[in-house]
């Protein structure tokens, strides 16, 4: 793992961190095991660490305090504060609120929200707190929340997977991981979501032999000459060819054309 650094707020020190295990948050102070000692830092207003972990890493400490508190009927953020506070920008916590007999009047709260800028949709609205019955996307949350929360529910322990799949016609990649409640009376479940990318799906197009060999030279940094020569056709024909095929799928940019064309 990437070496990672605390730093203080009343100077400009900071210790190195090699492995997640050496970090232990107990509010307000952060200890860090150093050299083989343990030194203590006071958190004055916020946590001063530059999250860089991984989300395998973080996983793993999400499901250890949910293993320590496994059969005690403590709450949700018991176990979700061992990682609130070190998720990074492209990372969404969320709990559901499972007691209503119904899933569609479970109640999703959002803890640490995605938050890389993007025009395809509206993160913002997206991730209001809310009853499952409120958002657009029901049939998005019936397979993907509470099909998950009921699970992790069955099988007692915390389940992992991964969604590649649209999302109003936009497509989102990501890994996830639900952990029910830890008593296994259903009253809560924890969701942590790592989203790889978010992207246009364009319109489905099909593409000749000759496009779909210049969408993979694309793919491997080829320059338009470079795939001309490689195709047998000129850099002006590979250039109009890219053109046709983002005016038919209906994306503006090079990039959009490779993640929406298969």
């Amino acid at each position: 793992m990437d070496e990672q650094y605390l730093h203080y707020d009343n100077d400009r020190k900071g210790l190195r961190v090699n492995r997640i295990e050496d970090i232990e948050m107990t509010n307000p102070f952060v200890s860090v095991r150093c050299d083989d000692r343990r030194s203590r830092l006071p958190l004055q207003g916020r946590f001063p660490l530059r999250s860089q972990f991984r989300f395998s890493e973080l996983a793993r400490v999400i499901t250890d305090a949910w293993v320590n508190n496994a059969g005690k009927p403590v709450s949700a953020d018991k176990v979700y504060e061992s990682v609130e506070k070190m998720l990074r920008i492209n990372m969404v916590l969320a709990t559901v609120d499972m007691r209503p007999e119904s899933p569609w009047n479970w109640r999703v709260e959002f803890i640490r929200s995605y938050g890389i800028p993007t025009t395809l949709l509206d993160a913002s609205r997206l991730q209001q707190s809310r009853h499952l019955a409120e958002f657009p996307e029901r049939p998005y949350i019936e397979r993907h929340v509470i099909a998950a929360c009921k699970k992790a529910e069955e099988i007692g322990r915390p389940n992992f997977g991964k969604f590649d799949g649209k999302i109003n016609d936009i497509k989102v990649a990501a890994d996830w991981l639900i952990l029910p409640d830890t008593s296994g009376q259903g009253r809560w479940c924890i969701a942590l979501f790592e989203i790889h990318s978010i992207s246009s799906s364009g319109r489905p197009t099909r593409f000749d032999d000759v496009d779909l060999s210049i969408l993979q030279l694309l793919r491997e940094g080829l320059s338009a000459r470079e795939i001309g020569i490689a195709t047998q056709k000129s850099a002006r024909t590979v250039e109009h060819r890219i053109e046709k095929m983002k005016a038919r799928t209906g994306v503006n940019a090079i990039v959009q054309l490779l993640t929406t064309a298969w």
